[in-house]
């Protein structure tokens, strides 16, 4: 019995220890990658620029793959939506808005995952050389508040997270390069 007290004990330490841990850790996640792609600013803004051809690269859309998808507000750009519903995933209903958008330079997405916000920023810039640029993409997702656990899941996972937004950049940067191509 006595053994019994002290393992229970340790449990509730082992998860004191990470709820304090979590309280000290940022209460966002922000992932920052960048991919050099062989296609004009043009080429690479309307696949941007749209949330319809966003589903062909985003790392969203690979979690979300089981989900009704609805669009709406305008057809591109600023005000384009989308919302979700019936996931399976990690986030079972959600929406996202293009809200900042900005022709050959930048997109900023607002999104909602399973009522958690964030934002993904999309900035392009060109290249010495004229004919290639590089594509900036800057995600930030609110942890939430107590008991931390999220803020210590997410530091956890940070590896897969980028490698999920690594693939998504390969991704765009073949159908950008296509595109070009086209």
């Amino acid at each position: 019995m006595k053994w019994l007290l002290r393992i229970i004990f340790v449990i509730f330490l082992i998860f004191g220890a990470v709820i304090v841990a979590g309280f000290f850790m940022p209460a966002t996640q922000l992932i920052e990658r960048s991919v050099d792609v062989d296609a004009y600013p043009e080429d690479v803004f309307p696949i941007l620029n749209n949330l319809e051809t966003y589903s062909q690269w985003s790392p969203l859309y690979a979690q979300i793959s089981d989900a009704q998808l609805i669009y709406g507000g305008a057809d591109e750009g600023i005000g384009q939506t989308m919302a979700w519903q019936g996931s399976e995933g990690a986030y079972p209903f959600g929406s996202q808005e293009i809200i900042q958008s900005q022709p050959g330079e930048f997109v900023q997405v607002k999104v909602n995952l399973a009522g958690r916000d964030a934002t993904a920023t999309h900035a392009i810039l060109p290249l010495a050389d004229g004919e290639s640029v590089t594509v900036l993409m800057k995600s930030e997702i609110e942890l939430g508040g107590f008991p931390f656990l999220e803020r210590v899941r997410s530091k956890l996972r940070q590896g897969w997270y980028d490698d999920q937004i690594d693939q998504s950049l390969v991704r765009l940067k073949t159908i950008s390069e296509n595109y070009a191509g086209g």
